[in-house]
């Protein structure tokens, strides 16, 4: 009975052990194929989170890269800016500076404009005092003989648009001739004293070259002829004022030059005898000295700085 027991006890404890053994090694084994599971999920993972880090880092590293590309364009554009601004900067001055320039030339300018308008009005004078010298003439002529007309009431003794004394040759000439009428004679008388009282003026003879006598014939002969009787003209024309005033030939005969045109440079067409007779003339020109003007010119280039 004992060992009865004994066996049944030891048969009891026998079976026990074993189920708990296999419970064991059940939940062992299941707990390995948890780890396992859980390892190979992990692997998995670490594997994804590996490819998922690459391509951040991939993607951190382009985008770092951009950064860098994009703090260099920065850097660029700043440089660019300072050198548009610096640019600007100079360019502001150089305008301040232009404007200034400006100002200084438009000063200088006026100033200069001022020193023209002297040297104009005096050139202007020299251009006016033949003129005036001219009209000192006709009037003294026009005092002592009268204003005389032609038959179309045009006057026989006028200044033209150059400032040159214009005679009608038939108050000095018969028609083709070169000999002074007796009234050209008398007129010419006039003209030699006023031309001496002219002379007599020291600035005024400072500033004449020469008073120029030219003759003027129409076509109706040669031009050669023409040539001839205009200067022989001119000639008397000359000879006669210093016969008729032994004193401008003696002192200023060196101011008178004859010079002929023949039919040459006409007043008008010559159409009938009425235009013809019109460019028959004696024209008295006074020549300024260049050198009045020169120093005129001179004058004011040493008054330049």
């Amino acid at each position: 009975m004992k060992n009865f027991r004994r066996y049944h006890l030891v048969q009891k404890e026998e079976h026990y052990w074993p189920s708990f053994t296999d419970v064991m090694s059940s939940m062992v084994l299941v707990l390995f194929f948890f780890i396992v599971i859980l390892a190979v999920k992990q692997i998995v993972s670490a594997r994804i989170w590996d490819n998922q880090l690459n391509e951040t880092r991939l993607l951190l590293s382009g985008a770092r890269k951009e950064l860098e590309d994009i703090n260099r364009q920065l850097a660029l554009k700043k440089e660019e800016m300072l050198e548009l601004e610096q640019t600007v900067s100079d360019k502001e001055k150089y305008i301040q500076g232009l404007q200034q320039q400006l100002g200084r030339d438009r000063a200088a300018l006026a100033q200069k404009e001022t020193e023209f308008d002297d040297v104009r009005n005096q050139l202007e004078q020299i251009s006016l005092l033949r003129l005036n010298l001219l009209k000192e003439v006709k009037k003294s002529i026009e005092q002592e003989l009268g204003n005389s007309f032609s038959n179309g009431d045009e006057p026989l003794v006028t200044i033209d648009n150059n400032a040159n004394l214009v005679i009608h040759s038939s108050l000095l000439f018969a028609k083709g001739s070169s000999e002074i009428s007796s009234n050209g004679k008398k007129m010419l008388n006039k003209f030699a004293f006023a031309f001496e009282n002219m002379l007599k003026n020291p600035s005024v003879r400072e500033s004449i070259d020469s008073i120029i006598i030219s003759g003027y014939a129409d076509s109706d002969d040669t031009f050669q002829n023409n040539y001839f009787l205009s200067c022989e003209r001119a000639i008397a024309v000359i000879n006669t004022m210093m016969e008729e005033n032994p004193a401008l030939s003696r002192n200023y005969g060196r101011y008178f030059q004859a010079s002929g045109f023949s039919e040459f440079r006409p007043l008008v067409e010559e159409v009938d005898e009425a235009a013809k007779s019109k460019n028959r003339r004696i024209q008295i020109s006074i020549n300024i000295k260049d050198s009045q003007v020169q120093k005129i010119i001179s004058d004011y280039m040493n008054r330049l700085p």
